[in-house]
């Protein structure tokens, strides 16, 4: 069209500039806007790149690459004039938008009256410095149905908030969602009610009045959204259409993933079966969560000093680890070496400070039972168990760390430990994967260590949505910055927040289901992460909902993957670039292991696989298009069509089959409509369903090496779908080929 032949291809602006006041939040993970906002701008395609308004701020250069700036400021700033002259220039930039949650400029005594007013009607906003009180009798004049009332409904008394009003300007294109109306206040027109706006959206950016945005209910000690953050975030920061980069999906089913932490590694458990021997924990888990289910990977993280038998470890233990990690299905990992709890102690270590503590705690009295078990020991030879009036041992998390003999030593913590684990491997496996202990956050030379080391790195976040935790704000982003470094948070919380601590219900973490399902639906927010710690093997009644989990990852369409794979995709989903070409078309580049991209409102769309290049295929969930790219490719390019004339071009016989969803992760497809191959790689069945003409057939052959693995004849139903089930291991990459028949 003649629209598409004047189209200027544009960068898509993901990134947003969220200032924050380290005065009153210390540093990005403090914040409102890491807590609350992040997740769902992350979910619509965009990152936060934080910075703190008492430090240097961006260049006018550097904010080319922006799309806006982001606030959420609760307390007055100090440098206020500094700030306000800064966002003056920034925002000038034409295309700039500029989005506030809670004030402009938090205001003590009017003294910034004049700069306030000035950045509200950039928003297009009339600001005097007055608020409303909660004692007036203030109502609703407009709602947006859509924006407000997301978790929770407008209160009968309406909050405090500041009185604005919009400006009558029509180039604003204002839209505000939620306008309100008292009769305090003399109306500007005779006979006419002047609205307050307290939530608005443009071309410009977009507004929200703290009273609107987080409701939190102080007697349940929980928060919901009044203010839809999806909605109002996808205004405020255009609701332009590009492919967003996804990380709960691949091969067009939900991502599944599974990881262990090794706490409890040592603990006896108290499961029938095996209590008269003396079973460890972990042995109940490999040989029950593990061994037994070959067609789930999983990422078992030992912690160094659980294996040592300067600190008691059980001879088992290391012979449970090797069996473990000689397991194809599990990916070794490592979860530190001393256990720290409190990872910011050692940012800037003080080992005097450390024995100090030490020396401080209170420790239990060995019991007669504990010295007598140790004299039976010593007679029999067997290793004698570290009492627990060890006072290098902490018995809890009130000491920085499990293991504090020796002086922390972040290099025996990160690459130290992973050595180790490696060791318990089978020759040549690597360690993959580093899964945060404790508190989980970091400091920033931890999170690089682990990078140097070649690994991923992940845990934190404690993602809950469920009848406890009702609300999206309990969804974490993806991951957490520190620094010049990211920590990728695990998808799922693990057992221990579902059973207080492990102090019971020890069933708590069946509740996981309503979390799994809660974020797969009406938004996929996250994939399916069974995440728990070797702990689990202790009760039967904790072991029983592991394997429930099991069970539903085996029997449900998803995609099984090793954790340091979700970890990767996470990770590159910060480096995708994405460019439109013109008015539906779009490239992408710099994916790594990211393959999916997603359409929001996209019931109607498909890929149109004529045209596009380094496209797999696609799916449709909630309304979405999920569209599965080739990681063998550096570019991709993605155009949509209707989805009729996208079928119609896919169920031609001359056009080759396109990927609607594989239990396998592929790429490197090469080859024609009639004769085609990729590599494949995944866990258990080859479940994979392909979209072609009607009643089309083909010979499939699975192979590694030249080596034939296994083969089908394979036609599709008479509405063009082609499935395969194909039964071969594939957790070594094989390649699947296609030859047509008629």
């Amino acid at each position: 069209s003649a629209v598409e032949a004047g189209f200027t291809p544009k960068p898509v602006l993901r990134k947003v500039l969220a200032l924050y006041d380290s005065a009153a939040e210390p540093t990005p993970t403090d914040t409102r806007l890491h807590r609350f906002a992040e997740m769902p701008i992350n979910y619509l395609g965009f990152e936060l790149i934080y910075r703190d308004i008492n430090a240097n701020l961006p260049s006018t250069v550097e904010l080319a690459d922006y799309r806006a700036i982001l606030t959420w400021f609760l307390e007055p700033v100090q440098k206020a004039d500094a700030l306000v002259a800064w966002l003056d220039k920034a925002l000038d930039a034409p295309a700039m938008r500029y989005v506030v949650l809670g004030e402009v400029l938090p205001d003590e005594g009017g003294r910034l009256e004049e700069a306030t007013a000035k950045l509200y009607a950039r928003l297009g906003l009339s600001y005097d410095n007055e608020h409303l009180e909660p004692g007036f009798t203030a109502e609703p004049l407009t709602v947006d149905a859509a924006m407000i009332g997301f978790e929770r409904p407008l209160d009968k008394v309406l909050p405090d908030f500041p009185i604005l009003h919009p400006l009558s300007d029509p180039a604003s294109q204002l839209n505000v969602h939620l306008a309100l109306a008292t009769t305090h206040i003399a109306p500007r027109a005779q006979g006419s009610v002047q609205p307050m706006a307290a939530v608005v959206t443009s071309p410009r950016g977009g507004f929200a009045a703290e009273a609107f945005t987080i409701y939190y209910e102080p007697t349940a000690d929980r928060e919901n959204w009044v203010l839809n953050p999806f909605t109002f975030f996808s205004k405020a920061l255009g609701e332009e259409r590009f492919p967003i980069p996804d990380v709960t999906t691949a091969a067009g089913r939900r991502i599944y993933f599974s990881h262990i932490d090794g706490d409890g590694w040592n603990n006896q458990t108290e499961i029938e079966t095996y209590k008269a021997a003396g079973t460890l924990s972990a042995e109940v888990i490999w040989r029950e969560a593990i061994a037994s289910y070959p067609d789930l990977p999983v990422s078992v993280a030992l912690i160094g000093c659980d294996i040592d038998p300067q600190f008691g470890a059980d001879p088992a233990a290391t012979r449970v680890a090797r069996a473990l990690f000689a397991l194809p299905q599990v990916e070794v990992a490592s979860h530190t070496h001393t256990h720290p709890f409190n990872w910011n102690f050692y940012a800037n270590y003080d080992r005097a400070a450390e024995i100090g503590l030490i020396d401080t705690q209170q420790r239990p009295m060995q019991s007669w039972r504990e010295k007598l078990t140790d004299r039976m020991r010593e007679l029999a030879s067997q290793t004698v168990s570290v009492p627990r009036a060890n006072k290098y041992i902490a018995g809890s998390d009130d000491l920085p760390r499990s293991y504090l003999k020796n002086p922390f030593d972040l290099g025996s913590e990160v690459a130290g430990s992973l050595k180790i684990v490696e060791s318990l491997a089978p020759v040549g496996k690597k360690a993959k994967l580093y899964q945060w202990s404790g508190d989980t956050t970091p400091f920033e030379a931890a999170v690089r260590a682990t990078r140097i080391a070649g690994v991923r790195n992940i845990n934190g976040g404690d993602s809950r949505f469920d009848r406890e935790f009702p609300s999206v704000a309990y969804v974490p982003p993806i991951a957490r910055t520190i620094g010049h470094e990211r920590q990728i948070y695990a998808a799922n919380s693990n057992e221990n927040t579902y059973t207080n601590d492990w102090t019971g219900p020890y069933y708590g973490f069946f509740m996981l289901e309503e979390t799994l399902t809660n974020t797969d639906s009406p938004r996929r927010l996250k994939p399916f992460n069974l995440y728990y710690h070797m702990y689990s093997g202790e009760k039967p009644a904790s072991l029983a909902a592991i394997r429930h989990f099991l069970d539903k990852a085996r029997t449900e369409p998803v995609i099984p993957i090793a954790a340091s794979d979700y970890a990767a995709i996470a990770d590159d989903y910060f480096a995708v670039r994405i460019e439109q070409t013109d008015a539906s078309a779009w490239s992408v580049s710099n994916f790594g292991e990211l393959e999916t991209v997603r359409f929001d409102d996209a019931a109607a769309l498909n890929v149109d696989m004529a045209t596009s290049t380094g496209v797999l295929g696609a799916t449709h969930h909630n309304g979405s298009l999920y569209v599965t790219l080739d990681r063998a490719v550096n570019r991709a390019v993605v155009r949509l069509a209707t989805r009729e004339a996208a079928q119609a071009y896919v169920k031609n016989a001359g056009a080759r089959p396109q990927l609607h969803d594989s239990r396998w992760r592929v790429s490197g497809l090469t080859g024609d409509n009639c004769r085609f191959s990729m590599e494949a790689q995944g866990f258990g069945r080859g479940d994979m369903h392909f979209a072609t003409a009607p009643g089309r057939s083909f010979d499939v052959s699975v192979t590694r090496n030249t080596e034939l693995l296994t083969s089908a004849s394979v036609t599709a139903d008479t509405s063009g779908q082609l499935s395969l089930a194909l039964e071969a291991n594939a957790k070594e990459p094989v390649e699947v080929s296609f030859v047509c028949h008629e």
